[in-house]
């Protein structure tokens, strides 16, 4: 049976976390790797589209509790009309946001805060990523870098705002916990370098990276982690499956 590979990408404003998943996703696919992109709100799936013209639109005002729930009501859509059948097919589907961003926007970089407790409930038929790419900055360096196709700093926009939500990240992510070594996910040793931390979270492997490192830097230190992770796991690139559907055909 086809075993693809789920990944996430997390962050706060301005740190370089979606030319990392661009960079990420052409690297896979010139390694022959089946790419499946999305992200999250979902731009063409009902809800998505809803919650963007309230987020980027400013089209409606909304309480903040309602766009929670619409957060998590896109993201059952999306994960049962594009990651399942996507991992189902062998692909590594890479999410350009997920959970997280809710847990830490919406309950830390909203005008009310919401409890994070309430937030997970809504979220718990949320799937578990197999990786998760946090890029890491502060929020003084973030908003610096200024972002200026982000509308919706109405709701996430300060500095207080963006220091709460990376807090969030760490707390959630258990940055101050468990590590585990560059080389081998398997083991327990504890690693810490100051630029690269990797944690177990549940199932799901949690990348720390300093994204004030150079762009070619970190996606170079994402590509070895991700691929020695992928060939561990036995995940198939497209020749691999070439051959696979060629064997059983012969021998069915």
């Amino acid at each position: 049976m086809p075993k693809g590979c789920f990944i996430v990408f997390e962050g706060i404003d301005g740190s370089g976390k979606s030319t990392q998943f661009r960079m990420l996703s052409e690297n896979l696919e010139n390694a022959k790797y089946e790419v499946v992109r999305t992200k999250e709100p979902t731009p063409q799936r009902p809800i998505g589209k809803l919650i963007r013209e309230i987020l980027y639109e400013n089209k409606n005002n909304v309480p903040e509790e309602s766009l929670a729930l619409l957060f998590a009501a896109d993201r059952i859509d999306h994960i049962n009309s594009i990651i399942k059948p996507a991992l189902e097919e062998g692909s590594i589907v890479l999410s350009d946001r997920y959970v997280y961003s809710s847990f830490a926007y919406q309950s830390k970089g909203m005008q009310k805060e919401i409890d994070l407790t309430w937030l997970s409930s809504i979220n718990r038929y949320a799937i578990d990523p197999d990786i998760v790419v946090f890029l890491d900055i502060t929020p003084e360096e973030g908003l610096k870098r200024g972002d200026k196709r982000i509308q919706d700093h109405t709701y996430f926009g300060s500095l207080k705002q963006q220091k709460r939500i990376r807090s969030v990240y760490y707390r959630i992510f258990q940055l101050d916990k468990k590590y585990l070594t560059l080389d081998d996910f398997k083991t327990r040793k504890k690693k810490k370098e100051n630029n690269i931390q990797i944690t177990q979270l549940n199932n799901t492997v949690v990348i720390r990276i300093d994204s004030t490192l150079s762009i070619n830097r970190i996606n170079k230190i994402l590509l070895d982690i991700i691929i020695k992770y992928l060939e561990n796991e036995g995940i198939a690139r497209k020749d691999d499956k070439v051959t696979e559907k060629k064997h059983l055909t012969t021998f069915s």
